[in-house]
């Protein structure tokens, strides 16, 4: 059995732990999406097109474009 002193340095450090992080506000802040210009964004939808009908990057571009609609709804 542990002695009553470690159970309570536990307890210590994982509420200090805990306190840090709200304090910090770590959950509450949101990233900010990256703004593209149009001509950009044209570049980049050519760049895509481009890609073969098979590339890993498509699903790596829907997966960044549902990243990016999350980060719109994050308060």
């Amino acid at each position: 059995m542990r002695p009553r002193r470690y159970a309570s340095a536990s307890w210590f450090a994982a509420l200090t732990l805990a306190g840090g992080f709200m304090l910090a506000g770590c959950g509450s802040k949101c990233p900010v999406p990256v703004a593209y210009s149009d001509a950009q964004l044209t570049e980049i939808q050519k760049a895509r097109q481009a890609l073969p009908k098979d590339s890993i990057l498509h699903q790596l571009l829907i997966n960044y474009e549902n990243e990016r609609d999350d980060l719109r709804f994050c308060r």
